[in-house]
């Protein structure tokens, strides 16, 4: 027996073994399937939300956008009214121990916030989604794209200039 380069020895897998992991992917599934189970609900939505959107104007799909804003905006409208009283609350105070208190109540304030703001973001995402592929397909399959200008962008161009 000889004992070259090209001779390599790889453990092979017992044939029982080979079996065991066939069962238990069987009994658990592969990390894609989990995976596909988990998005596969999302994406449909997108794909009710996309037929949704064919008919829209090109103005009334670039207004989703505002709506997606203002929805989150209404979401987050009472805990940021909240955290912005509380430190105006603690800019006109003098006491340091309730300075301190405030604070740690807006840090609290804040983990919340972003907790309702995942939610929303979780609620809109079909949607957003759904917008942002329609907007690319009509990029896509245009030259160019016609819309109204609104305040905002009359707002960048003055600013452009």
């Amino acid at each position: 027996m000889s004992i070259g380069i090209l001779d390599t020895h790889r453990p092979k897998i017992p044939h029982q073994q080979n079996i065991m992991f066939k069962f238990i992917k069987k009994l658990f599934g592969t990390k894609y399937e989990k995976d596909k189970s988990l998005y596969e609900p999302i994406v449909e939505q997108i794909h009710v939300e996309e037929e949704k959107l064919t008919h829209l104007s090109n103005d009334d799909l670039r207004n989703r956008t505002l709506d997606f804003r203002n929805r989150i905006a209404e979401h987050l409208s009472g805990i940021d009214t909240d955290i912005k009283s509380i430190k105006e609350e603690a800019a006109t105070t003098q006491d340091f121990h309730r300075k301190d208190e405030l604070f740690h109540e807006v840090d609290e304030l804040i983990k919340e916030r972003d907790k309702h703001l995942e939610e929303i973001l979780k609620e809109i995402l079909p949607e957003a989604f759904a917008v942002v592929r329609e907007t690319a397909r009509r990029f896509t399959n245009n030259d160019s794209i016609t819309v109204t200008a609104t305040e905002h962008d009359r707002e960048l161009a003055a600013k452009k200039d």
